[in-house]
């Protein structure tokens, strides 16, 4: 897979597109992946692509290989 170089109004737009459980009105939202357990925002979330032009997202940290299924809204308590 090779990463995807792309705009943030298409990025967010791509959330929007392939994520089947979240909602995203902004790449400044944060998520919490269980695999890794850590907090990020979905600006750094990795945009991949296949040989077959499939589209694929996993976590920002390094050698985490989560994806929709493992990210989660953060229990903030404000």
């Amino acid at each position: 897979m090779r990463p995807v170089i792309t705009t943030p109004g298409r990025k967010l737009k791509l959330f929007q597109a392939h994520d089947p459980l979240k909602q995203w009105w902004s790449l400044d939202e944060l998520r919490f992946c269980r695999k890794c357990e850590h907090l990020f925002i979905g600006g750094s979330i990795k945009v991949l692509r296949d040989d077959n032009d499939g589209y694929h997202f996993q976590c920002p940290t390094d050698e985490c290989d989560a994806t929709w299924d493992d990210w989660e809204y953060p229990d903030l308590h404000l």
